[in-house]
């Protein structure tokens, strides 16, 4: 009985060790695409103090980094990752990442609420909520960040 302790103690340790190996490694270019993105958001806008980090892949890929600039003001830098094109908006002037999921949560009655990301779209800066329907597809629905209107919808994938 002891042996069978023992072996099921190391069996399960080395099932951690491997788990956090692999989290790790998944994790990997998330953490660099953040990394790189606030520097260049340093390097190239006023930004002083990086809170969030936004991943956004729609026609385009953008990054986006919210934060405060050098005088505390609330900004929003969207980076296109082709080309490095930067936009910067006043945090103040969009809509919040709640509100964002409050107009999803409206307009769709999703089963529940995945993730939001800022990105844009047509030359728009967007929030893109992505939702569970009851029936299990997922969803996208994409409102302005600065209007919060609605600009697109993608179902049941």
């Amino acid at each position: 009985m002891k042996k069978l302790l023992i072996g099921l103690a190391i069996g399960l340790g080395f099932l951690v060790v491997v788990s956090a190996a692999i989290l790790q490694r998944g994790m990997s270019p998330y953490r660099q695409a953040r990394t790189e993105a606030v520097s260049y958001a340093e390097q190239h806008t006023d930004l002083a103090q990086a809170d969030d980090f936004y991943w956004y892949n729609g026609t385009q890929t953008y990054f986006t980094v919210t934060g405060t600039d050098s005088q505390g003001t609330p900004i929003v830098v969207i980076i296109q990752q082709d080309g490095g094109q930067t936009m910067v908006l006043n945090e103040e002037e969009t809509i919040t990442e709640s509100e964002a999921i409050q107009l999803t949560q409206e307009a769709k009655q999703p089963d529940k609420i995945l993730e939001a990301r800022i990105g844009v779209e047509e030359g728009i800066p967007v929030w893109e909520v992505s939702y569970r329907n009851e029936n299990h597809t997922i969803g996208y629905y994409v409102v302005s960040l600065e209007t919060g209107e609605w600009v697109k919808s993608i179902e049941n994938i």
